[in-house]
């Protein structure tokens, strides 16, 4: 009995280690796809098939799998950390500190520990722009550094490195003129080629490869443009303008397409919010009557309420309307806002450069094809940070409120449009699919687990009670889930 127990062990350890790895955010491409003999559990909980939990250091990185070591990054000491775990029991196997003078700046909401790392089975690699990249073996050695200045991003940097073509891809845009891509050796850290991008602006989207036609081309959501780019050389291939208020999502591919987008400053098909109507503003706020709206008659405590499906509270979800006015409508900045600075303002938030978008493109494009090369498009039921999930035929979208939309590929018809739930709240990680099924996790930690199909069934729901803002990671038969200071791994 003893013999046989240790032989079913032994078989049940090599398929788990045989298993698929999830190299990198969003695993294989970053497309959220397990391998298809995946069997992630179903019914599971803080309390039900819990193969192990683990304490980590707090961050919202997400995290990579790869044979018998799970890789997360944290925030200890005042540094940040990439910490390994043992795959079979959680067991803390070693961490180690990044070089970091000063850990940058970021929004309340996220960390200076949000770039997932990844790897390739011989070293794990991580980013930050707190300090660089820095490559370590599967020992904790570390192999090379390299060190790269801190670009100044609005709340803080969101994109995460990738490997491709055999090169280690960085994104590294943030409002300057210095904003470039920039790809290492991975046995090195030595350049390969860095293509500038000027004053591209506040990318938190990952890279991933379109492969089609017998062609790779690197794909690159940035605030402004979706841009296609030479692996070998780093060569810019095509663009299409548009996003030009944020760009997180990072882009999947089915059925001949790329698809990508996300929310923008609004749908241009819908009237504005009730604290945003100028005629309310006016008729409410204008004391003078003189049809200007100077910031002082403003109240100091009236907020725009940014995210409707999610209550006003949540963290980030509100915005003082002086300080919007302040900001960005009083253009020339002598405290007033008149009705042309307000109408000016809201053209271009309801423009394609800068509105909620999401599109479909096709492939084989050269230079500007904002207006050659898209299959269709759409502005209604968008995420915002969560990425599309292409599974099985169908593009799934997951917004806050936990509303699903599912796209059929080639037409961009609706088969379910901005259905519920029944898990609302923010969304911040994304889908991931397998098994046909499809696991989606807000924020409060809930975790939907739909059947892939043209019909909303709800398999299960389960609340794992820990603000969860990463992306869950499929290996095998095992389902990782990061919850800001706690790792989980369920298995049946």
């Amino acid at each position: 009995m003893k013999t046989t127990c240790l032989f079913l062990g032994f078989v049940l350890t090599s398929r788990l280690f045989a298993a698929e790895p999830w190299p990198q955010f969003r695993g294989p491409n970053g497309a959220g796809l397990a391998a298809e003999d995946a069997r992630p559990p179903v019914a599971f909980g803080p309390e039900k098939n819990v193969r192990w939990k683990s304490a980590v250091p707090r961050g919202v990185s997400s995290p990579v799998v790869w044979g018998d070591r799970v890789f997360v990054t944290g925030v200890a000491d005042k540094t940040i950390v990439l910490v390994a775990f043992d795959a079979t029991d959680g067991r803390e196997v070693w961490r180690r500190p990044l070089p970091v003078e000063k850990l940058e700046t970021t929004h309340a909401f996220s960390s200076a520990a949000s770039a997932t790392p990844c790897t390739d089975g011989e070293r794990v690699y991580v980013y930050a722009n707190s300090f660089g990249a820095v490559a370590f073996d599967f020992t904790g050695k570390e192999i090379w550094r390299r060190p790269l200045p801190t670009q100044k991003i609005q709340y803080g940097s969101g994109n995460s490195p990738m490997l491709a073509g055999g090169k280690l891809i960085v994104l590294r845009d943030g409002n300057s003129a210095e904003s470039h891509l920039l790809a290492l050796d991975p046995a090195t850290g030595a350049t390969k080629w860095d293509s500038p991008r000027p004053f591209a602006r506040n990318s938190h989207a990952t890279p991933m490869v379109w492969r089609h036609d017998g062609i790779e081309e690197l794909i690159v959501k940035g605030c402004g443009r979706l841009a296609s780019y030479e692996l070998a050389t780093g060569e810019m291939r095509w663009w299409i303008n548009g996003w030009g208020n944020a760009a997180i999502a990072t882009a999947v591919v089915g059925d001949g397409l790329l698809f990508t987008g996300s929310k923008g400053m609004g749908d241009p098909s819908e009237p504005p919010p009730p604290e945003l109507n100028w005629e309310k503003l006016i008729a409410d706020h204008d004391a003078n009557k003189d049809g200007v709206l100077a910031l002082e008659e403003v109240p100091a405590d009236l907020k725009w309420h940014i995210r409707k499906e999610v209550p006003i509270t949540a963290s980030g979800n509100s915005m003082s309307i002086r300080s919007l006015l302040k900001l960005y409508i009083d253009g020339n900045k002598d405290g007033k806002v008149t009705k042309e600075e307000w109408d000016t303002e809201m053209a271009a938030a309801n423009s394609r450069q800068n509105s909620d978008r999401f599109v479909a493109v096709r492939p084989g494009g050269t230079g500007n094809v904002s207006e050659t090369h898209i299959a269709w498009e759409t502005t209604k039921g968008l995420n915002e940070m969560p990425s599309p999930l292409f599974y099985r035929g169908r593009v799934y979208v997951v917004a806050d409120g936990g509303r699903l939309t599912v796209f059929r590929p080639a037409t961009g018809e609706r088969v379910l449009d901005r259905q519920p739930m029944g898990a609302d709240g923010l969304y911040v990680g994304s889908p991931v699919a397998a098994n046909g099924l499809v696991y989606a996790v807000n924020e409060a930690g809930t975790v939907t687990i739909l059947r892939a199909g043209d019909t909303l069934d709800v398999v299960a729901k389960i609340a794992l009670n820990e603000n969860v803002r990463s992306t869950p990671a499929i290996v095998g038969r095992t389902l990782y889930v990061r919850a800001l200071e706690r790792l989980w791994a369920f298995a049946e």
